[in-house]
């Protein structure tokens, strides 16, 4: 049958669910960039080294926000918080700031550090499939370095690959500040440690992976080469605007590793048989964001430029076949008659 059709969309975006904040597919603003591009996926398969932030990206918790919260001074540091990952602060401004109001003591830093941190669903293998790769892993956060040391030890990033700030305590416990002489204390911190990674080690190209405003300062000529923005905590709209590629799920990442291999003889290859395309209109597939668009926008006629209809299917979900098996029979002989 010279005839092709396709019964289920694709995943190209699962948002998880397993994060105590996660992103709701239904309230996102849909977006255009959930899909790489060729050049996008080529850096990002071809990187030297992969930077992460840490806060809403590597763990689930903004770390100094949970450290506000357990030393009585949660809903004010949050607030700053939010506004210098947006960028309508700078970030010195907003580090000095959160760090006065916590006022933390050293006792009060070691009984916090007791507590194990929480990691994004995803993040343990996704590190692990680029350490496999040969590639180089980097934190780099402007959050405090006492709070990141245990995150990489549990990944198995070196210590020496951490690029973040410091609490500075008195000789009877007390905060003395944090130390300024640290890149990432201050707005344009995350690019200057990216180009000085990328200098000491002479890498190509590296790729940074975060949800804020600083993380997407850090791509940048001499800088990171491509910015992923991680949704699947805290979705920024105006970061993720700007991103290479917009991601809710480290899984995305992780299959663009494997795949691309067995896969690049077909890339750039369309689909040129005839096709019609049935999905269900309650498919969790078809209602991620920037689905919808890409399919019925042009994006998917693009890639299968003898798409002769699409079909959405009414209260139906992934397993279309199964739950509404007559009229799918009656769309693939409708479909068969053609030919």
């Amino acid at each position: 049958m010279e005839g092709l059709m396709s019964f289920q969309a694709q995943s190209v975006r699962a948002v998880s669910r397993e994060q105590s904040s996660p992103v709701e597919a239904s309230a996102v603003t849909p977006f255009d960039n959930t899909l790489p591009s060729k050049e996008v996926l080529d850096v990002w398969q071809n990187a030297s080294a992969v930077c992460f932030d840490v806060d809403s990206t590597v763990c689930i918790d903004e770390g100094i926000d949970e450290f506000a919260e357990f030393c009585g001074a949660g809903k004010a540091v949050a607030e700053w918080t939010a506004r210098a990952m947006n960028g309508s602060v700078p970030f010195e401004d907003a580090l000095a700031a959160r760090l006065s109001l916590i006022n933390p003591s050293l006792s009060q830093l070691q009984d916090f550090l007791k507590r194990p941190p929480r990691l994004s669903p995803g993040i343990d293998l996704l590190v692990k499939k680029l350490k496999d790769k040969k590639k180089d892993v980097y934190l780099v956060s402007g959050g405090f370095r006492q709070m990141i040391n245990p995150v990489a030890s549990i990944l198995g990033i070196p210590l020496e690959n951490i690029f973040a700030n410091q609490m500075l305590f008195g000789s009877n416990g007390e905060s003395a500040g944090f130390d300024k002489n640290e890149p990432t204390s201050r707005s344009g911190g995350k690019p200057t440690a990216v180009q000085q990674i990328k200098k000491a080690h002479g890498y190509k190209s590296v790729v940074m992976i975060g949800d804020g405003a600083t993380d997407l300062e850090a791509r940048m000529p001499g800088g990171a080469d491509l910015f992923i923005c991680y949704g699947g905590v805290q979705l920024r709209e105006s970061v993720a605007a700007k991103a290479d590629w917009l991601v809710f799920n480290f899984k995305d990442l992780i299959n663009s590793l494997e795949n691309w291999e067995l896969t690049a003889p077909f890339r750039g290859c369309k689909i040129q048989v005839p096709t019609k395309f049935v999905v269900g209109d309650l498919d969790a597939t078809y209602n991620v964001p920037g689905t919808k668009e890409y399919i019925h926008n042009g994006g998917f006629k693009k890639e299968v430029p003898n798409w002769q209809e699409g079909v959405v299917m009414e209260e139906v979900a992934h397993f279309i076949n199964q739950e509404k098996p007559d009229e799918i029979n009656a769309h693939i002989y409708d479909f068969i008659q053609r030919f």
